[in-house]
């Protein structure tokens, strides 16, 4: 062949090799590359060819073609192209130059930049149509058609086109046509992998012969032929996909004013963007969540966004496989099943509050009354004792001012809500505040703390009723608080006296309850009593996710009421959120509530759907479909193999997610939202001071994922309730949320938040209730106005609504160690992640890539258990494999590991990786087991033994 028709040829082949990749192969295409053009010349070639690595791929993809049906291998290979390149399986094969260049599964690294520069030197950009990335191989492997045919059409010099070859996709297709062959199941893909490494590497031979004016490689000179030839039959046309022509100017380096939406802390978070790729975030100076500071969770959120493990378009489950899907067809297959099954059997579930009021107006219109929220699997208990007993669940304490901090199962450090309250606890322990930490772990905040006390776990209670006893016997509490400003103190001091029950709650009582000496006890309510007003007791999941710690949360709570501490400088503040304006503006429809007031699940208090009875309510009927919005009910709502049996028997499921997940996996649809950093809200949050926040979209979303909002607009339109959803772009419903506050969308824009209230003490004085006034809004209510000591929902329903200790097991006696199990396991929260949405993020997994199971020094020895040990923990429902780490740091008797590991996908599921690994301490749980006064399973309180491998 001559030059020109060298250059065509190598035109053909390339433009095949990006047909090939870019999407599924389609099944016109597959009929003909199983006709006779196609494969004769194949066979043709193959008789004769000395290119044997070449030869070899083209007959592993032929017996594919020759093996079954053209709808039969169709269907094959789009099960594969998904589990592959769609990465709804756990060892995909990513198809970016960036994963390759920095060696981790990273996409819009460096290589994109480098990309687009070439591009507009060549006077192209990537189509927007195309809806994959700049590197992608497929766009890569077309830039180089596009050269060789300028060569051949226009003579244009090669060296741009050779540069490209050597400092592209020479750098990385060899390394991923490697994974590929390693990947694939089908001998096609195999095929494909071999074919692309041997014509870029004949490829390279072929440039430096050109460059050195040196004749080329007869042999492959008869591959390019009679390849061409073959590919010509196929008819893939003259047009581009992944590139058009045009130049586009890059956009320049700007600034996004946002908030972290990673953890509860909602930090304010300064997102650099240049040229629509996150270039990284840095914390929000005068943010009043983070004070300008984000942790490692925040500093790496782009990595979220950027995870080579996206979900990149809808999927649908057939023969137990995915399969891409259009946004129509999966929209339809979803509804349509929605309307087939009555809403009443139908749970939605969602782990994600972005944007919650369009998707529960939307489930509500539709008709569902089994909506779930994370609140159950975290800290219900404290919520339940909190929200009705004053004006707020969460009451953080004023640390920058507080003398004297106790907080019970809460490891500020690691778990924090805003960086902010972090800063100011550090703070306070260095200028000499005394700090106290009850866990039986030490944890890190326990680390910098006076005191470590190391309790028993699903006791708590029974210290926090006694340092109450000592408030009140020795009447060291604050007299007039109590009887101007609190409800039911007289029940609690008979509680507290032993006048109902004759079990006087002394020091002495809990500490053969507690496993911390009468002596400590009594001690600490002395000083908490001495150091009031600037006091604070709090508590979070370490108390409420074992059985029974609604009343332990309400006695800790006690000692604030005790001591008259809320808002006071150094105790627990009341908060008051300036309410957010409706998403619907005055002339626009409001979408009608048609669900019933049923209960799916009733328990002493909390009625509702309680997700740890999934299997049960699946088995008896009651739940035939889930829609699943970012949750991994799975993971994290109780017993794993239960949850996964219950949603394996769902007649339909559907998951709107930004990853293939344990829960994901099991689901008939998979929607691909985007995250948070690709869309937009606004919401009213408080942190001693009252504010405004904005999450500020940063990007355009990737690939073919939409917006949340977005996505359930289209459900709604499908349901029939599309004009109740009209909003055309994010700035209409903005827009409307902030009608009636002092800032415009715009002016939120340039700052990034507002503080619509200052920091102030007492509030409850001036407001002459524990409410807030009209246009504020907390997150509890007290219908006394004043704080409860007796819990008014559970005085309305006829239940125990008083402080106090009662044992785990009370309602379920299986969850009492004993003998065999004697060993109670739980897991604790990492700084680097939050709950199991993070494990996708691979600069997170290199700060902490696995989780050791904790043992006591002590224990460890009597089981010849040694640091890093191969380990078996067993429960009497399951067993879990892990290693040990040997420590002081944990009280005897008591197992702990990092919770959120165990996933199936991602950086511990991809056999890439293995370094990334751990389990889910909820795998040993009971099935179907739940507080049956708060519906929050046992997370925390599993009785188990250990046993070295």
């Amino acid at each position: 062949m001559d030059i020109k028709a060298t250059n065509l040829a190598r035109a053909k082949i390339y433009q095949f090799l990006s047909t090939l990749y870019r999407d599924e192969v389609p099944l016109w295409l597959i009929e003909k590359m199983g006709g006779g053009a196609f494969l004769g010349q194949i066979k043709k070639l193959q008789e004769v060819c000395t290119i044997q690595d070449f030869c070899s791929g083209l007959g592993r993809m032929r017996g594919t073609l020759e093996s079954s049906s053209a709808e039969e291998v169709f269907n094959e290979l789009r099960y594969e192209y998904a589990d592959l390149f769609l990465n709804a399986g756990n060892n995909p094969a990513f198809p970016y130059e960036s994963c390759y260049s920095t060696r981790e599964p990273l996409v819009m690294q460096e290589p994109v930049v480098k990309m687009r520069e070439a591009l507009n030197a060549a006077g192209l950009h990537k189509n927007k149509d195309f809806l994959d990335l700049d590197d992608h191989i497929a766009a890569e492997l077309e830039f180089m058609r596009h050269f060789a045919e300028q060569a051949a059409y226009k003579g244009v010099k090669q060296e741009p086109e050779f540069d490209f070859l050597r400092n592209h996709l020479m750098s990385w297709v060899v390394e991923f046509s490697a994974v590929l062959t390693s990947a694939a199941k089908t001998e096609f893909y195999r095929g494909l992998a071999e074919i692309t490494m041997s014509f870029l590497f004949n490829e390279r031979m072929f440039s430096f012969a050109m460059l050195s004016q040196q004749a080329t490689d007869e042999s492959y000179g008869f591959i390019l032929e009679h390849m061409s030839q073959a590919i010509a039959a196929l008819e893939l046309g003259d047009e581009y996909v992944t590139l058009e022509e045009g130049t586009v100017a890059p956009e320049k380096l700007k600034s996004v004013k946002s908030h972290c939406f990673i953890c509860l802390g909602l930090c304010g978070q300064e997102v650099r963007v240049k040229d629509n790729i996150i270039t990284g975030c840095k914390g929000l100076p005068g943010d009043p969540k983070g004070g300008g500071r984000l942790c490692i969770k925040g500093a790496n959120a782009h990595h979220n966004t950027y995870s080579a493990y996206r979900l990149k378009s809808p999927l649908i489950k057939e023969n137990g496989r995915f399969r891409k899907a259009s946004w129509e067809e999966a929209l339809d297959r979803t509804v349509e099943n929605l309307k087939r099954i009555d809403p009443t059997e139908v749970g939605f579930h969602r782990g994600n509050d972005f944007n919650n009021w369009c998707h529960e107006a939307v489930m509500a219109a539709y008709g569902t009354p089994n909506k779930v929220t994370h609140r159950q699997m975290c800290d219900n208990p404290a919520r339940m004792a909190n929200e009705k007993n004053f004006s707020e669940k969460r009451p953080w304490i004023d640390y920058e001012n507080s003398e004297f901090i106790m907080l019970f199962g809460i490891n500020e450090l690691a778990t924090s809500a805003g960086q902010r309250k972090v800063a100011d606890l550090k703070k306070a322990v260095k200028r000499g505040a005394k700090l106290v930490v009850v866990d039986p772990r030490r944890s890190e905040t326990a680390n910098i703390a006076s005191e470590w006390i190391a309790i028993k776990p699903g006791t708590d209670g029974a210290m926090a009723m006694a340092m109450c006893y000592v408030l009140v016997k020795e009447d060291l509490y604050n007299k007039d608080f109590v009887e101007n400003w609190t409800y039911g103190f007289e029940a609690f001091r008979k509680r507290l006296m032993g006048e109902e029950d004759g079990i006087v709650r002394t020091p002495e009582w809990a500490a053969e309850i507690c496993g911390i000496s009468a002596g400590t006890i009594t001690r600490l309510a002395h000083e908490f009593a001495i150091a009031a007003p600037a006091v604070g007791t709090n508590s979070w999941t370490g108390v409420t996710q074992a059985p029974n710690t609604l009343h332990a949360t309400q006695a800790l709570i006690a000692m604030n009421g005790l001591m008259g501490t809320f808002d006071a400088p150094g105790g627990p503040s009341l908060i008051r959120k300036k309410k957010l304006a409706s998403a619907w503006s005055d002339d626009q429809p409001k979408p009608p509530n048609n669900a019933p007031k049923t209960k799916l699940d009733k328990g002493h208090l909390w009625s509702g759907w309680i997700p740890a009875y999934f299997e049960k309510d699946v088995d008896e009927g009651k739940l035939k479909a889930m829609l699943c919005y970012f949750g991994n009910p799975v993971m994290s709502c109780g017993s794993e193999p239960s949850v996964k049996r219950a949603i394996e028997k769902l007649e339909f499921s559907c998951s709107i997610d930004c990853y293939m997940s344990n829960t994901t996996e099991l689901c008939d649809v998979v929607l691909p939202d985007c995250t948070y950093l690709e869309q937009s809200r606004v919401v009213a949050d408080w942190m001693y001071e009252s504010f405004i926040s904005l999450f500020q979209r940063a990007i355009k979303p990737m690939y073919d994922s939409k917006s949340v909002v977005s996505i359930f607009q289209e459900i709604a339109k499908r349901l029939g309730y599309g004009e109740y959803f009209p909003w055309k772009n994010e700035d209409e419903f903005l827009e409307n949320q902030l009608s009636n506050q002092p800032i415009t969308l715009e002016e939120l824009r340039k700052v990034g938040y507002h503080i619509t209230d200052g920091h102030e003490y007492y509030k409850y004085k001036e407001w002459g209730s524990m409410n807030p006034p009209a246009g504020y809004g907390s997150s509890g209510n007290t219908k006394t106005g004043k704080y409860n000591f007796m819990n008014p929902l559970a005085e309305e329903n006829g239940v125990d609504g008083l402080p106090d200790y009662k044992d785990p097991w009370e309602d379920w006696p299986e969850l009492q160690p004993d003998e065999e199990f004697p060993m109670i396991t739980g897991f604790f929260r990492v700084l680097e992640h939050e709950h199991t949405s993070t494990f996708w993020n691979v600069s997170l997994m290199k700060a902490c890539g696995s989780n050791p199971v904790w043992i006591n020094y002590v224990d460890a020895k009597e089981l010849g258990i040694a640091n890093g040990d191969a380990v078996k923990i067993t429960s009497p429902w399951a067993s879990v494999e892990a290693v040990a780490n040997v420590t002081w740091g944990i009280r005897q008797g008591v197992l702990a590991a990092a919770g959120g590991f165990g996933h199936k996908y991602g950086l511990e599921g991809d056999p890439k990786y293995p370094q990334y690994k751990g389990f889910n301490t909820n795998m040993l749980l009971r099935p179907n087991t739940t507080c049956k006064w708060t519906a929050t399973p046992p997370l925390k309180y599993i009785k188990t033994k250990i046993e070295k491998i």
